[in-house]
């Protein structure tokens, strides 16, 4: 409904004409989240105050989860980024990806990375990166074309990172 109505994932009203969307370092290389836009506004008090966006060292509760729950579309890594991308774009597309949807973000207008509620270093940066082997196995399986793709993803996402 949020993307239906053009609304916010974290408040509910409206959107504007820029979106922001909270992301992980491998979705900076890929450009594909499970979760729709939100204010910038939005994502900035998410990234400081959702505990397991702001602890590096918080695991996913998956505790007394609902019967009949679905796992997010898309491939996810399931550990803590430790840092947290808020990635602001005009644009976005919605990606049909079997009972779910992705969403495929357009070229930023903004980037901004954070940790532990704050802004983030390049080195924190650069450590959260580790999950990068999981895309490049990914990529292994479809053959030497995946993985010069990858590598330009890769060489993209490189330009958005702090000096």
């Amino acid at each position: 409904m949020a993307v239906k109505r053009s609304l916010c994932w974290v408040c509910g009203q409206p959107l504007g004409q820029y979106k922001a969307f909270p992301i992980g370092p491998m979705c900076a290389v890929n450009r594909a989240i499970a979760e729709p836009p939100s204010h910038l506004e939005c994502a900035e008090y998410a990234v400081r105050a959702c505990p397991f966006l702001t602890n590096p060292r918080m695991r996913r509760n998956e505790k007394n989860m609902p019967a009949g729950r679905q796992e997010p579309v898309g491939m996810m890594i399931k550990r803590n980024p430790g840092v947290i991308c808020i990635w602001v774009t005009k644009e976005f597309r919605v990606m049909r990806d079997g009972n779910g949807a992705l969403f495929r973000v357009g070229d930023p207008t903004s980037v901004t990375w954070w940790a532990e509620g704050r802004r983030a270093t390049r080195a924190e940066v650069d450590h959260s990166i580790e999950g990068l082997p999981l895309l490049r196995s990914e990529a292994e399986k479809d053959g030497p074309e995946a993985l010069a793709m990858l590598d330009r993803y890769i060489a993209r996402a490189q330009r958005l990172l702090l000096p």
